[in-house]
């Protein structure tokens, strides 16, 4: 079915419905996916085979208009555990609209293995992708935002309404991740949460945007601008986004773009595009700017750099957002061999956090690896983080997340914190505070050590222990 036609539909449908339906559209069952098939693929201890589902929505386009929106949407099966907390996974950039969560692409299995270990997933597919219409606004920080909230209330409106079987009511804890796009789309819908005083209907706990384009008009700038960019589709993305939303950029593509560019990008842009992908794209397009933007544009665009009088940089500002005050935590994970997203964006927006006022931010070294090679370590450590801080289900007393070869005690603890690991090895210990922020990070630990904690804050704190094959994290107090 096109998609004009569907949303004809369903609107449609919406005239007869029931007004308890302000959000939620359909939930369609998709697949179940078996804890062992997830735990051999990401190597972390993981409890629940996952139901995914593919959800239909009302939501509001980047003019505000009104429009509908698609994700997929994971939930853990127990029989004796429910109130879960939610996560969200935002999906990296994607140019074909059906390379989104809701098609059960690859990338998908990020929110899988999430929501394996207890949470109920929420992975937007954008506007403008998956079924809903029209042109993705790529790297437009609210309507990720928007898309990403109106998804959620979607669900919990499901849940409700009795539309998605096997979910329980989530116990109202919120945590935020994507990588790349979806590191922007991570940070964008925290902000946009704190901006407009929703923690209330939406409590983050913590976000961990991952390798994202944080400081477009600083760190990305000067990564586009350099002698030469390894993805030149991206440029072109932006552009032909931000001319979607604000309308001044230009009226053709050769404006800006100089022959035979002008012509090849016109089938990738057009809104509808289900088989043309961003490779594909970056294959055609030469990797140094001047060869692919018009002279006078790119010129004018340089010279009012320090100004941002062109409105590319009035667009790009917009949808910065690395300078704010973020009340919750936020990690923002980044490697140094980043080629495709300057891992300065993480340290720009650190610094410019901390400036502000923000006590609970902080950037997280991942290694040098390339984007793609990021992933993995990324990852594995927000879960680990988000681990720290979530409510276990069903929980008496402190929760201990326990495998063999490990003892941590005594437990309180006053002055010094024992630590004895069976399998010698380059263990890595890391102590968290309660509120997720990293104190002390110690590598290569062997079989035991003695951790002296005079100095600590009394309160709660989080020790984790990371070896070769598991991890355990333990809760302790400090007296």
């Amino acid at each position: 079915m096109k998609l004009n036609s569907l949303l004809a539909l369903i609107m449609a449908t919406l005239s007869s419905a029931s007004w308890s339906q302000q959000y939620i559209i359909s939930a369609t069952y998709m697949n179940t996916t078996p804890q062992v098939t997830l735990a051999s693929v990401a190597n972390l201890p993981l409890e629940y085979d996952v139901e995914t589902y593919k959800i239909i929505y009302n939501t509001i386009d980047a003019l505000g208009n009104p429009t509908i929106a698609s994700g997929a949407f994971c939930i853990p099966i127990s029989e004796d555990c429910s109130n879960f907390p939610m996560a969200v996974y935002e999906h990296g950039t994607s140019l074909r609209k059906v390379d989104v969560p809701s098609y059960d692409v690859q990338e998908a299995y990020i929110g899988k293995i999430f929501s394996a270990g207890g949470y109920n997933v929420i992975m937007p597919d954008y506007i403008g992708m998956g079924e809903s219409p029209g042109l993705h606004p790529y790297c437009h920080g609210e309507s990720e935002a928007t898309a990403t909230l109106d998804m959620i209330r979607a669900v919990r409106e499901g849940e409700t309404l009795g539309l998605i079987p096997g979910m329980t009511q989530d116990n109202g804890e919120l945590f935020l991740t994507g990588y790349s796009q979806g590191g922007h789309a991570a940070m964008a819908t925290h902000k946009y949460v704190e901006d407009n005083n929703l923690l209330s209907e939406f409590n983050i706990l913590a976000s961990a945007p991952c390798s994202g384009p944080y400081e477009i008009t600083g760190a990305m700038a000067d990564t586009i601008l350099a002698a030469s960019y390894s993805n030149p589709g991206y440029i072109v993305y932006l552009m032909a986004s931000y001319q979607s939303v604000y309308g001044n950029l230009y009226n053709t593509y050769s404006d800006i773009l100089r022959s035979p560019y002008d012509e090849i990008v016109v089938p990738y842009f057009n809104g509808n595009n289900t088989s043309l992908g961003m490779g594909s794209l970056n294959n055609q397009l030469p990797t140094i700017i001047q060869e692919l933007v018009v002279d006078s544009v790119l010129q004018n665009f340089l010279n009012s750099a320090s100004d941002f009088s062109h409105p590319l940089w009035q667009a790009m500002s917009d949808n910065d957002n690395h300078d704010w005050v973020p009340t919750r935590p936020v990690r923002m994970y980044y490697c140094t061999g980043d080629e495709q997203v300057s891992f300065q964006n993480a340290l720009a927006a650190e610094a410019t956090m901390q400036g502000n006022g923000a006590d609970n931010v902080e950037a997280i070294y991942m290694g040098d690896g390339m984007h793609n090679e990021c992933v993995l370590p990324s990852l594995s450590d927000v879960y680990y983080w988000f681990d720290t801080l979530r409510t276990p289900c069903n929980t008496n007393g402190l929760e201990v997340v326990k495998l063999d070869g490990v003892e941590i005690f005594p437990n309180p603890v006053i002055d010094e914190l024992e630590i004895q690991i069976v399998s010698p090895g380059k263990n890595q210990i890391i102590i968290s505070d309660g509120f997720g922020k990293r104190v002390e990070y110690i590598q290569n630990v062997q079989n035991s050590i003695n951790i002296s904690m005079s100095d600590y804050d009394s309160g709660c704190y989080f020790i984790e222990v990371r070896m070769k094959d598991n991890s355990v994290i333990q809760k302790v107090i400090k007296e």
